[in-house]
């Protein structure tokens, strides 16, 4: 958007009429040098007729010549003349009129003055005035003064007091005019100035405005030719009643339903199943409606879930939905974006997955239970001892068959988990006797590994509030997996401190503010580390990262899931921190069970 009157092409601006006022009026105080040649040479050319007669050819001479130096001198140095100087020039023609009069006693001469008096009462200083009466004044009394007879008559009655007089009224009124003229004209020139000023503030702001409008028209654009681009997610834009402004491709395609049946027409409740949103609502206790899928976002900024969105033929899908707040040019809010990915065949896959899981775990652990209950029975039967070597033949059975009664119990504890059936038997927990316990279970693994464990916990000890089991668990996973990893010759330090947490998370050293105590675990090794890409995924089920399948290190890829869902579900964070090649640090951080 631009002002038309800013888009007229450049030209050249004619010159002001003030600034060639101005220039007149300066012209004018150096002297009029046009009008007064003009003058003085009708002057010579009448002298020279014989229309004037000469009385005195000395006097007439010597003011002839006095007239054209003063004529000279002002179109020479008129230029640059200063104020003081510019009176000269004009005082010259009046001694030279004067002269003019004495030597032809006409008073025709008189008229020689009407230049430089005009030059006098245009000067840009109040001093002209006086000059110009005094000089009339003399003109008058030059026959007298020089004592000329004949041009003694010439001298009109009361012209003595009514020349000098008419002079004075009107110098001062030329003077007070051309100085009035002057003001106006540097009025006129600040005004022009400070308009030049703003017509290049509003030049430069149109053309920054037109900038941020082509900017934003261009963004607009892109964003649309993205949003059309998606067609495997559903970018659904509503307003903040819920009415739909946005319909993507990739809507049109999940529910079946074009553009321009739903734009402005349907809310986005019309896809939601009206039972779902109910019982959101009651567990939740917040109101029905909207606000039953904004609520989250509007208290946190965003929020994602798994909701059912019903198409246009009936079918149910499962969309993992976010939803982000919407705001308008202006920056206010203007309604709500809900972005969904079909998760239909994700979800049903999960399901059949844990089913799978759980089936196979119970359909094992009777069968183990009992190849550990008859082996138990056959290594202590008394009666019929077994040789050295069916009795190692068979710990190495019993050895592998409790290996693979740990393995499917991880796998039902991660059942649980995903099923929500994950429950804890709270008490106090001394957590260094807990890391104690740790490390003495993995002491015999480090030993023939080559690894050294540091332990560094407080003699106090640590409470904390959680299931004993659970946390040993938890900390054996740490411990054994850092054994594991790291290769002989290396070290893995265990540490138990106290610290505080604040509201935003942030763990200090010291006490602040609303901040509460917590106990801090940290697992160090100097291993093989984990590489930077795969570092988020290392919380996923049986996700075994590169460099531990390259060196085949044994694992089913549980034990860090499992800690995390034990970290998680006491209240506490687990944090990882690794460098390739350099070593592995997990932190976990765990709610202090309160004092008394």
């Amino acid at each position: 958007m631009t002002i038309a009157v800013l888009d007229r092409p450049t030209a050249a601006r004619p010159r002001p009429r003030h600034r060639l006022l101005a220039h007149r009026v300066r012209r004018a105080a150096a002297g009029a040098p046009l009008a007064g040649t003009v003058v003085i040479a009708m002057a010579t050319v009448l002298l020279l007729a014989g229309s004037l007669p000469v009385g005195d050819s000395s006097l007439v001479r010597t003011g002839l010549a006095l007239a054209f130096a003063a004529l000279a001198v002002d179109w020479v140095a008129r230029p640059s003349a200063p104020a003081l100087g510019s009176l000269a020039v004009p005082v010259a023609h009046v001694a030279a009129t004067g002269l003019l009069y004495a030597g032809t006693g006409s008073p025709t001469t008189l008229f020689l003055l009407l230049s430089p008096v005009w030059a006098l009462s245009t000067h840009p200083r109040r001093r002209g005035v006086p000059i110009a009466v005094a000089g009339t004044t003399a003109v008058l009394l030059v026959p007298q003064l020089l004592d000329v007879p004949f041009a003694a008559s010439a001298v009109l009655p009361g012209a003595l007091v009514l020349g000098p007089l008419a002079v004075a009224a009107g110098s001062v009124a030329v003077n007070a005019n051309t100085r009035r003229a002057v003001a106006q004209a540097q009025v006129i020139t600040r005004l022009q100035r400070e308009q030049a000023t703003l017509l290049a503030q509003v030049q430069s702001r149109a053309d920054e405005l037109d900038s941020a409008s082509r900017i934003l028209a261009a963004r607009a654009q892109t964003m649309t030719s993205v949003i059309d681009a998606v067609t495997e997610q559903s970018i659904i834009g509503t307003d903040r009643d819920g009415t739909i402004r946005v319909w993507n491709p990739g809507a049109e395609k999940m529910l079946g339903v074009p553009r321009p049946d739903v734009v402005r027409t349907r809310s986005i409740l019309d896809f939601h199943l009206p039972q779902e949103l109910a019982a959101a609502a009651e567990d939740g206790e917040s109101p029905t409606g909207l606000d039953v899928l904004v609520h989250a976002a509007r208290e946190n900024g965003s929020d994602v879930r798994d909701w059912t969105y019903v198409a246009a033929d009936g079918r149910h899908r499962t969309v993992s939905v976010a939803v982000t707040p919407r705001s308008d040019d202006r920056g206010a809010h203007a309604g709500w974006n809900f972005v969904g990915t079909d998760m239909t065949e994700v979800r049903a896959t999960e399901r059949m997955k844990d089913q799978f899981v759980s089936l196979i775990s119970h359909e094992l652990r009777t069968p183990l239970s009992s190849i550990l209950g008859y082996l138990e029975l056959v290594m202590d039967d008394e009666d019929q001892p077994l040789t050295d070597e069916q009795r190692q033949y068979l710990s190495t059975v019993e050895r592998n068959a409790q290996r693979l009664l740990r393995l499917v119990g991880d796998l039902l504890f991660t059942a649980q988990v995903e099923s929500g059936r994950f429950t804890l038997q709270p008490a106090e927990v001394d957590l260094a006797g807990v890391v104690r316990a740790a490390e003495e279970t993995a002491r015999v693994a480090a030993a023939t590994a080559g690894v050294q464990i540091v332990v560094d916990v407080p003699d106090e000890g640590l409470v904390v509030s959680g299931d004993a089991v659970r946390l040993g668990q938890a900390c054996d996973n740490l411990v054994s997996n850092a054994v594991k990893f790291t290769p002989a010759g290396g070290r893995i330090e265990l540490v138990l401190r106290s610290a505080w947490r604040s509201p935003d998370g942030e763990v200090v050293d010291g006490s602040t503010p609303d901040a509460v105590p917590v106990a801090l675990l940290s697992v160090a090794d100097t291993g093989m580390g984990i590489p930077a890409g795969e570092q988020g995924r290392m919380f996923t089920r049986f996700f075994r990262s590169s460099n531990a399948q390259r060196n085949a290190v044994p694992g089913v890829g549980l034990g860090s899931t499992i800690t995390k869902a034990i970290t998680t579900a006491h209240g506490g964070t687990l944090d990882l921190v690794s460098t390739e090649g350099v070593g592995t640090t997990f932190t976990m951080t765990l709610p202090v069970a309160p004092a008394g």
